[in-house]
C-alpha cells in the first residue's frame, strides 16, 4: 500500500488548529449559568456552585450578576454551606436590594450559620412580610429557634402560634411547638416542685407524671396526698376514679370509683365528665336505668358531648327503648360525622327498628371509616372494636 506523506508545514498547521480549538473556552458565562440552573434542579449542588461561580468569575459584570449571586447563595444553602451562602446573598443584595429570595434567605442562612444576633432583625421583618409562603415557614422556624436559644420564650411562643395558624398540619411546625411547650412545661413543673414541694398542686403534678409513666397505683397515692392537703382540689377525685375503672383488678373497684366521682361532683357540680364516668360505670355493670340518669345530667351540662350520647343510646337500647336511643344519638351524626362508633350504633338501632336501608347505609359508613383508620395506622376506638 502506498503511504501518503503529509508535508511538515501542513502537519504543523493541523497542530496549531487543534491547539487553538482546545484553547477556546468550553462555555460562555450564560451557558455556565444555564448549566448551574440545570444542576440545581437535579439536586447536584456542588456542580451548581461550580457553574455559577465560573460564570461570575468569567464576567463579573454580567447583566444578571445579582440574580446569579442569588442562585449561588441558594446552591450553597441547599448544600449546607451556610457561611458561603451568607456571603453570596449579601453580594446579591448589594447588586439588587429588591431580590425577595435573597432578602429572605440571608437571615435564614445567618441563623443556620449560628449567628442569630445578625439574623433576628431580618427574620422578624421577612417572617411578617415575605410573599413566599414556603419561605415564610422556614423564616418562622428559624426565628423561633433564635428566640428559644436566647431564652425569650414569650417571643418564641408568639412565633409558634403564628406558625400553627398558617401551617396547622406541618410536621416541623408541630414538632417545634411540642419541643417548646414541653420544655416550658418541664421548667414550670420543676419550679413548682422547688417552690412548694409539699403543696397539693405538687402532689397533683406527681400524680399526672406517675400516670403518664404507667404507674397507676402511684398516681392514685399522689392524688390522695393532694386531697389530704386540699380536700376541695378539683380533678383529683375524678382522676382517681378513672384510674380505678381502667386499671384496678378488683371486681368491685367500680363501686368505689362511683364514690370518688360523687365526691368530685360535690367539689365541681358542673363536671360533665364525672357524670359521664358514672353513667359508663353503671352501664357496663348492667344498671342501665342509673346509667341513663347519669347520662342525662351529663347532657344537661354539655349537649355537644358525643361520648355521652353514645353511652345514652347504648343504655337506652339495653332497656329496649330503641326510639329514645335513636333520638339521643342522631344529633351526634352531624357533630361527629367521622366517628365510626356513632355510625355503628346507629346501624344497630336502625336495624332494631326495621329500617334496613338506613342500617345498611350507616354500616357502610362505619366500614369506610374503620378502613380509613386502619390504612392510616390509627388505632380503632374502643367502641368500634367492642361496640357493645
Amino acid at each position: 500500500m502506498m503511504k501518503v506523506r503529509v508535508p511538515a508545514s501542513a502537519f504543523c498547521l493541523m497542530l496549531a488548529l487543534a491547539a487553538g480549538l482546545y484553547a477556546q473556552s468550553p462555555s460562555t458565562p450564560q451557558a455556565e449559568v444555564e448549566q448551574g440552573s440545570s444542576a440545581f434542579q437535579r439536586g447536584d449542588f456542588p456542580a451548581a456552585q461550580q457553574h455559577f461561580s465560573a460564570a461570575l468569575k468569567a464576567d463579573p459584570n454580567l447583566p444578571n450578576a445579582a440574580q446569579v449571586e442569588e442562585s449561588l447563595g441558594l446552591a450553597y444553602y441547599a448544600g449546607h454551606q451556610f457561611p458561603q451562602a451568607v456571603e453570596a446573598f449579601e453580594r446579591a443584595l448589594k447588586g439588587d436590594p429588591s431580590l425577595a429570595t435573597a432578602r429572605g434567605f440571608l437571615p435564614v442562612s445567618q441563623a443556620a450559620a449560628g449567628d442569630c444576633a445578625a439574623a433576628a432583625p431580618g427574620l422578624e421583618r421577612e417572617f411578617d412580610s415575605n410573599p413566599d409562603v414556603k419561605l415564610r415557614r422556614v423564616l418562622g422556624l428559624s426565628l423561633e429557634r433564635c428566640f428559644a436559644e436566647a431564652g425569650d420564650e414569650i417571643k418564641a411562643d408568639a412565633v409558634v402560634q403564628k406558625l400553627m395558624v398558617a401551617y396547622p398540619d406541618d410536621p416541623d411546625v408541630l414538632f417545634t411547638a411540642g419541643q417548646l411547650y414541653g420544655r416550658l412545661s418541664s421548667e414550670v413543673n420543676l419550679k413548682l416542685m422547688k417552690a412548694a414541694p409539699n403543696s397539693p398542686r405538687t402532689y397533683q403534678l406527681m400524680g399526672s407524671v406517675a400516670e403518664a409513666d404507667g404507674n397507676w397505683q402511684g398516681a392514685i397515692d399522689a392524688y390522695r396526698k393532694a386531697l389530704h392537703f386540699d380536700p376541695s382540689l378539683q380533678g383529683a377525685h375524678l382522676q382517681i376514679a378513672i384510674l380505678m375503672l381502667m386499671h384496678s383488678p378488683d371486681p368491685n373497684a367500680w363501686t368505689q370509683a362511683i364514690v370518688e366521682l360523687n365526691d368530685e361532683l360535690k367539689i365541681d357540680p358542673a363536671s360533665a365528665q364525672a357524670e359521664y364516668e358514672i353513667g359508663e360505670a353503671y352501664r357496663k355493670h348492667e344498671q342501665p336505668e342509673k346509667a341513663v340518669a347519669a347520662f342525662r345530667k351529663a347532657l344537661d351540662l354539655d349537649q355537644s358531648a358525643v361520648p355521652v350520647r353514645l353511652g345514652m343510646a347504648k343504655a337506652l337500647r339495653q332497656l329496649g327503648r330503641k326510639p329514645e336511643a335513636l333520638a339521643a344519638l342522631e344529633p351526634a351524626r352531624q357533630s361527629a360525622p367521622d366517628d365510626p362508633d356513632v355510625h355503628f350504633v346507629l346501624a344497630q338501632l336502625y336495624r332494631d327498628l326495621g329500617r334496613a336501608a338506613e342500617a345498611q347505609h350507616e354500616m357502610a359508613d362505619f366500614e369506610r371509616l374503620r378502613g380509613k383508620a386502619q390504612t392510616s395506622g390509627a388505632r380503632q376506638s374502643s367502641g368500634a372494636s367492642n361496640p357493645q
